[in-house]
């Protein structure tokens, strides 16, 4: 019960010190989440204070339930149809992200096929991570199976990679693609920007989990958690009439399908703090997966698989690239995309305002917002035609 409580409340205690120290906020909550659970693993061994088993349980637990959760929560307080609406010829660019992202993860598997174990897996992963998010990578693993080892580990790369692609991207990304990408085209320069109700996805600070103490907001934060929680159970009764063999794939598409769903009820999707709440859950499953960590990562690097996971980011971002050249697609707008596929929604605001575009964010939080919904599904598909091309 302690260590349970302790994962579930240290990520309070980050973003309580991020909303008192700006500097360490900038460093983002998600980051640091992980970061002090990857500390915490090199530093400290939690077996003289808990049995190894019972860490061991309680790790597993709280990650998979922690992300069960969520995903409800995050699909919750999308309008779908205003995200469509919105997205415009944004939307021609993202679908060349997803194409790129799908495309190169399966022919790198091809390639990787005898030196990444199981590396459809890692190829079905990948897609869920970059073209959704975090949440969708962790979903995927749980309905395709994958080796925890193997998670952990894409994990830690993923984070040190995309930490270096946001760096390119925010820095040399724009001038080095506006040499052969036209330039971007102002529609409205002096206009204040309309979220056209997805404001809650605009703050990527600590201060957006403010919310969450707010007692007012209590009923319909506990309102959102219980309604996370049937569709959690509805997808788990539909998965117990399938076979074993489809069980884990039923329940994350189920969740999925049942989260996009509900959002569609009005009283559901206009539920204050589902997306606060959500997002504090991926914290702690941030936190947990951290805690997960075998250090040896960093001191044994898997170079087969880093360089497996670097294939991916930039072949997917290179192949975008001309498919954007061919399409006459602008060079904001093709790193918008690029970013919202990789990087997903909390870095919207920071790469929009890297490129000093602000007319590009609104657009850009909607093709962000189709990759989580639809990146379980591209990520189940790639995993299995990855199988069965590497016969494994």
């Amino acid at each position: 019960m302690i260590l349970t409580l302790a994962y579930l409340l240290v990520p309070a205690i980050i973003v309580i010190a991020c909303q008192k120290f700006s500097w360490l906020d900038k460093a983002g909550v998600v980051v640091l989440s992980f970061g002090l659970g990857i500390a915490i693993a090199a530093g400290l061994d939690l077996t003289l204070l808990f049995n190894a088993d019972t860490i061991t349980a309680v790790q597993k637990d709280v990650s998979e339930i922690t992300i069960a959760i969520a995903l409800p929560l995050l699909l919750f307080s999308i309008n779908v149809k205003n995200a469509l609406n919105m997205a415009g010829d944004t939307m021609k660019g993202m679908a060349l992200a997803l194409l790129s992202v799908i495309v190169i993860s399966i022919i790198g598997a091809i390639i990787f096929a005898d030196q990444v174990a199981d590396v459809w897996q890692v190829a079905g992963m990948s897609v869920g991570a970059y073209t959704g998010g975090g949440p969708n990578m962790a979903a995927i693993k749980t309905a395709i199976d994958a080796k925890e080892s193997i998670f952990v580990t894409m994990v830690t790369y993923d984070i040190l990679f995309s930490a270096i692609y946001l760096l390119f991207v925010m820095t040399l990304g724009q001038r080095l693609f506006g040499l052969f990408l036209r330039k971007y085209e102002p529609k409205n320069e002096a206009g204040e920007i309309d979220y056209a109700g997805m404001e809650h996805l605009s703050d990527e600070t600590a201060n957006g989990y403010k919310k969450l103490t707010q007692v007012k907001l209590l009923p319909q934060t506990v309102a959102a958690l219980l309604s996370s929680g049937v569709v959690v159970g509805l997808a788990l009764f539909i998965a117990s009439l399938v076979p074993e063999t489809y069980k884990s794939t039923t329940t994350i598409i189920g969740i999925t399908s049942l989260g996009l769903m509900a959002s569609f009820i009005p009283r559901v999707r206009n539920l204050a703090n589902s997306f606060q709440l959500g997002m504090y859950l991926i914290l702690v499953f941030c936190f947990t997966m951290g805690t997960m960590t075998d250090t040896h990562i960093f001191t044994n690097i898997d170079l087969s698989l880093a360089s497996y996971i670097s294939f991916i980011l930039l072949g997917s971002l290179v192949m975008q690239a001309l498919l954007c050249k061919l399409f006459n697609i602008d060079t904001d707008t093709f790193l918008i995309t690029s970013s919202a596929a990789i990087m997903s929604v909390p870095f919207i605001p920071v790469i929009a305002g890297a490129l000093k575009n602000r007319e590009i964010l609104l657009p850009g939080f909607a093709v962000a917002i189709i990759g989580y919904a639809i990146g379980n599904y591209l990520g189940i598909i790639v995993a299995n035609v990855s199988r069965a091309l590497v016969g494994a």
